[in-house]
């Protein structure tokens, strides 16, 4: 019989294996809170689709133990709900409001525009949060377009037992990433003034997502598409209430909130100009990974708390190749692109190069590739275990059922490294 997980090596492992650095987790998630209360945003709304799971949650909102207590009594931003990419997570967060008994875990936001498939389970979830927590707790949707509001409407007015029921929306903008959200113009202008407009809806706030920052690696060009992005929302903002005077509608635009933000720019966000409850929303910074080491917001590889465990299986010393092979591929780590190019990163060897995969296996090299230096197979010898840094962790993570949790220094992480817990994420889209 094997032993038990729990404190078992690293290197006692099956190979792949996705790997937890609690340490930098928790380190990570105290200092997001910390640094958005410096820059003047003391309000937080992080995302679980990095991790899916309780145990994170827990560790985002500043909880540690059953006790309920406080891990770090630094000033930090409140974290006030959370976002969630599926319905998975949305399930997860409702049976958390209830069972831990507190405010952030049932003020929820599903963070995709919203689809009608998807109301009948959302509808059973709304109903499970306000039995959980006295009908305090709320689920926001998304929405960036006229027929999601009127879909929105039909199903509300069908489904709902009272004419008084309202879902609470945000509308998602596009400030410049120009993947979803509706164009801040006379476009935008209209879907705000339907929701607001609507017997049904209750438009809680705006949200856009600075993805455009992911490319950035310079922080004064950093914060200049961080200020754009806040200059953007104020004027839609402005137009919005122009418009709405116009009308003469008594609704008050500076009561919506603003949810601005993205782990590249986690950093650079301050409250500037907009008047509004402004909230900070990053998502992968639990985990970091080497995207975020081009662009600044993860400092170092100390930061980098999700990892993906594998084992060297083959030894190439030809002239063609001068590499080793290891048993973690494109579905161990996935083929996401990153700036710097490559596939991922060997943790703790900047010399080194992943410079081809394939579905189970990668290619590892000399970063300066001259066959005239011979590969280092002596620190590589078959069958040792190799930590490696995901382009990607969102998208590594998801690749994997069980997360193997150390609670390690940075620089003491290895893959003798004691497994202390394991964490089970949340699955699936139903």
């Amino acid at each position: 019989m094997s032993p038990p997980t729990h404190h078992k090596r690293l290197d006692d492992l099956t190979t792949p294996a996705f790997i937890i650095n609690r340490f930098a987790f928790r380190r990570n998630c105290d200092l997001a809170r910390t640094c958005a209360r410096a820059n003047g945003i003391h309000r937080f709304r992080p995302h679980v689709k990095t991790h899916k799971t309780r145990e994170g949650c827990l560790i985002q909102a500043g909880v540690v133990g059953d006790d309920g207590g406080s891990h770090d009594e630094t000033p930090a931003s409140e974290v006030i709900g959370f976002v969630v990419s599926t319905i998975p997570e949305l399930a997860m967060l409702v049976e958390m409001a209830g069972r831990h008994n507190r405010k952030e875990f049932g003020d929820i936001l599903l963070g995709i525009p919203i689809c009608k498939s998807k109301l009948y389970a959302i509808s059973r979830l709304m109903n499970e949060l306000a039995s959980a927590t006295n009908d305090e707790g709320v689920i926001h949707l998304m929405v960036d377009h006229a027929r999601q509001v009127e879909f929105l409407e039909d199903f509300i007015a069908t489904n709902s037992p009272s004419p008084d029921v309202k879902w609470s929306v945000f509308l998602k903008i596009d400030s410049g990433y120009h993947r979803a959200g509706v164009t801040c113009d006379s476009r935008g202008i209209s879907v705000a003034t339907k929701i607001i407009d609507s017997s049904r809806l209750s438009l809680r706030g705006l949200y856009s997502h600075c993805g455009h920052s992911y490319n950035v690696s310079d922080n004064s060009e950093m914060k200049n598409i961080t200020e754009d992005d806040h200059n953007v929302i104020l004027e839609f903002l402005m137009l919005l209430t122009d418009q709405l005077k116009s009308r003469e509608s008594p609704f008050d635009t500076s009561l919506l909130d603003v949810s601005v933000g993205s782990t590249a720019s986690l950093l650079c966000h301050a409250m500037l100009n907009i008047p509004n409850n402004v909230e900070l929303h990053p998502g992968n910074y639990v985990f970091y990974d080497r995207q975020q080491l081009f662009t600044g917001a993860c400092a170092d590889e100390s930061s980098i708390a999700g990892l993906v465990l594998a084992r060297v299986i083959g030894h190439y010393d030809d002239g063609a190749r001068n590499a080793i092979m290891i048993d973690a591929g494109a579905t161990a780590l996935t083929k996401e692109g990153t700036p710097q190019g490559g596939m991922c990163a060997v943790y703790g060897r900047p010399d080194l190069e992943c410079y081809r995969m394939s579905q189970e296996v990668s290619m590892i090299r000399l970063m300066e590739n001259d066959n005239e230096i011979p590969f280092p197979f002596e620190d590589f010898p078959l069958g040792c275990a190799v930590l490696l840094i995901p382009n990607h962790s969102c998208l590594a993570a998801a690749c994997f059922d069980t997360y193997y949790v150390v609670d390690e220094m940075g620089d003491q992480l290895s893959p003798n490294s004691i497994v202390v817990d394991t964490w089970i994420p949340v699955k699936g889209w139903t």
